[in-house]
């Protein structure tokens, strides 16, 4: 056998494994997509409502209006957490935390919840009449869907649903029953449920 052919061979021989070995590698590898153990959530039906926690109706005398300190009794209680409908279970606080990215003012922790107890609420009551002195929060709410990067990148799995809730922005004041305050305001809120 010639040197001119073993070397024709050998050339052929590397090309035909070029061409075999070359389809197998690439066909096995499935593309990246996502960060391994990233988590994504999408929300829908998300809003926020004024309620009123601590209320109570006070009535200003003509020789009596001026600015004072009254006690707002409880009336209600706001609490942040979730809750699971199907699949994966996600933990409270990154739910709460996705849904923070989504809603003005930052939402309280999963478990914490509005206070119990009577709120000091100081008021300039400058006409007589009947008031009502507030407290109370912003409430989110929205349910949420769920699932998270596999550790290779290549896909999304373990999807989980449910609906949270939280709250942020407390406020406090007084409202006049004869005023009418602008729509989606607490006060608003308060007239209409203590008025």
């Amino acid at each position: 056998m010639s040197k001119k052919f073993v070397s024709m061979a050998a050339a052929a021989g590397i090309a035909m494994a070029t061409v075999v070995l070359g389809p197998v590698s690439a066909a096995s590898a499935a593309p990246v997509i996502c960060e391994p153990g990233y988590k994504s959530a999408k929300w829908t039906q998300l809003s926020s409502t004024w309620v009123v926690t601590h209320a109570k109706q006070i009535n200003i005398a003509q020789d009596s209006t001026g600015t004072f300190t009254k006690s707002a009794v409880y009336r209600t209680s706001v609490t942040a957490g979730r809750e699971v409908t199907a699949g994966a279970s996600y933990s409270a606080s990154w739910v709460i935390s996705s849904m923070d990215a989504h809603v003005s003012g930052t939402l309280s922790k999963s478990g914490e919840k509005t206070s119990e107890r009577s709120e000091s609420v100081t008021y300039n009551f400058n006409k007589p009449g009947t008031y009502v002195v507030f407290s109370g929060v912003k409430r989110a709410s929205g349910y949420w869907t769920a699932k998270t990067c596999n550790s290779a990148g290549t896909a999304f799995g373990k999807e989980g649903s449910g609906k949270a809730r939280s709250w942020n922005v407390l406020a406090e004041g007084g409202v006049k029953c004869t005023e009418r305050p602008a729509a989606g305001t607490i006060k608003r809120a308060a007239k209409n449920g203590y008025c």
